[in-house]
């Protein structure tokens, strides 16, 4: 008995020591994704490419599900063990449907194989820790939300506009400062199958978007839809006339990033300024903060807006629709652009580059969510 107690003791012992050992500053993870593809990317260091990715998602609790598919689509390319990443996947909300979305993989057994563990007893005891995991009040609450922002940008954009704007600043701070700034890490990866796992009908968002179709429809494929509020001017997109309604999968709705709110603010910093602590929490990445940053800074006329950041006409990151002719007209040169985004580690344009055209011509992809700018 006694030498049962040791052990235990020592088991405990040795499982918190691990715990402690985890590294708690997501900028330190950031930093070794970012080596990682660099290695992969431009020096064509394959090994040492793999060497960061384990040392990333071995050192922090939490690992992004994009970084995770990326490291297994390279290692299913290179003929490594994909399997060890995607594993490690499911434990952070991965699904099978979500690997439908990779060319390469469509007439591959790999789907298969995720398939095959998610079913069994270690998949399964994954997934509920997932599950478990999720704030549900706080994603139900996002998804209202989101619906109610939606509905009240089709108003132009006014005093009534600038009122709901700091109603809902005060709302979502006030969120944010209880539970953090809602990222995968609080409550998990876009699933529309979520509520079912869950038993949660406030988490059924299609269900949502359903019941507001009759403010959320636009029945005049004419209607300007605004997408870049400043000052004076606004950035409005046609409405595509092959649909009229809004979709979970549509670019200008996000499942569980505020994202799509902050982007119509003239300046998204002013609206929560600790938002760089929580890239360190690892509750926000890089590139949404990113993202968010530089598609405030585009307007039609080319004009500043001056807001706590101080007056700014140029995009700084480059991320999202980088091919329009309008996002380019607002690009800051090239090498500027690269030593700002190091900051965040985010990697090189030339780089990025590079993965986009590998993974256009292997069936790969790498690029996720809102305008497909997220890694």
């Amino acid at each position: 008995m006694k030498k049962i107690l040791i052990a235990f003791c020592a088991f405990l012992f040795s499982t918190s020591m691990v715990n402690a050992q985890k590294d708690q500053n997501y900028w330190h993870y950031h930093e070794l994704i970012y080596k990682a593809e660099c290695a992969m990317f431009e020096d064509g260091n394959v090994d040492a490419a793999f060497r960061y990715y384990d040392l990333a998602f071995k050192k922090f609790e939490f690992n992004y599900v994009h970084d995770l598919v990326a490291a297994a689509q390279m290692a299913h390319f290179y003929g490594r063990d994909y399997m060890k990443y995607l594993k490690k996947a499911v434990g952070y909300g991965l699904r099978t449907s979500h690997l439908n979305e990779i060319p390469a993989w469509t007439n591959s057994n790999v789907i298969q194989e995720v398939a095959d563990f998610e079913k069994s007893k270690q998949g399964v005891k994954l997934r509920q820790a997932y599950l478990s995991s999720i704030n549900q009040e706080y994603l139900a609450w996002l998804y209202r939300f989101s619906l109610t922002e939606v509905k009240i940008r089709r108003v132009p954009h006014g005093a009534e506009y600038r009122e709901m704007f700091a109603d809902w600043d005060a709302a979502l701070n006030e969120k944010i400062n209880m539970y953090g700034y809602p990222g995968a890490k609080l409550l998990g990866i876009d699933d529309s199958l979520l509520y079912i796992d869950l038993h949660n009908e406030d988490l059924n968002f299609n269900k949502l978007v359903q019941m507001s179709a009759d403010s959320l429809c636009f029945m005049d494929d004419t209607v300007p839809f605004p997408m870049v509020f400043g000052e004076d001017t606004v950035w409005v997109q046609i409405v595509n006339p092959t649909y009229s309604c809004f979709g979970l999968n549509d670019g200008y709705i996000s499942q569980t990033l505020p994202v799509i709110y902050f982007v119509h603010n003239a300046c998204p910093i002013k609206s929560f300024e600790p938002l760089y602590t929580e890239i360190a929490k690892g509750n926000l990445h890089p590139r949404e903060y990113a993202y968010m940053i530089d598609i405030s800074r585009g307007s039609v006329n080319d004009e500043t807006v001056e807001c706590d950041c101080g007056k700014f006409s140029k995009m700084f990151f480059r991320l999202g629709n980088g091919d329009s002719p309008l996002w380019k007209s607002f690009f800051m040169p090239e090498n500027e652009t690269d030593a700002l985004r190091k900051q965040y580690w985010i990697i090189p344009m030339r780089v990025e580059q590079a993965k986009t055209a590998f993974g256009e011509k292997n069936g790969y992809r790498f690029n996720w969510g809102m305008n497909n700018c997220f890694k």
